[in-house]
């Protein structure tokens, strides 16, 4: 993959049999060219990622996972020291 002056990318890609049979398949139903096949399947997946990652965020939101505990505000700065203080308290045999 290289950088073209004009902000593409040009892509070379091997496929084996099944997969070229499909691109096959895909631009005869379609009528569309392999760039146009490429770039509707890279939006489509990227489509479904975005969609999935919403999903997961929106279940957390929903079930209150995400602000459900409150903790000191620089706990991930001062996570180290912050836990070893309350091992310490926990666990201090002396």
């Amino acid at each position: 993959m290289t950088n073209e002056p004009n902000d593409t990318m040009r892509i070379n890609a091997r496929l084996d049999e099944e997969y070229a049979d499909k691109l096959a398949y895909i631009q005869q139903q379609t009528n569309q060219a392999v760039t146009d096949v490429i770039k509707s399947a890279i939006e489509l997946y990227y489509q479904q990622l975005q969609q999935e990652q919403k999903n997961a965020l929106s279940m957390l939101i929903q079930t209150g996972f995400i602000g459900c505990d409150q903790a000191d505000p620089d706990l991930s700065v001062n996570y180290k020291s912050i836990l070893r203080d309350g091992l310490e308290a926990k666990y201090d045999y002396r």
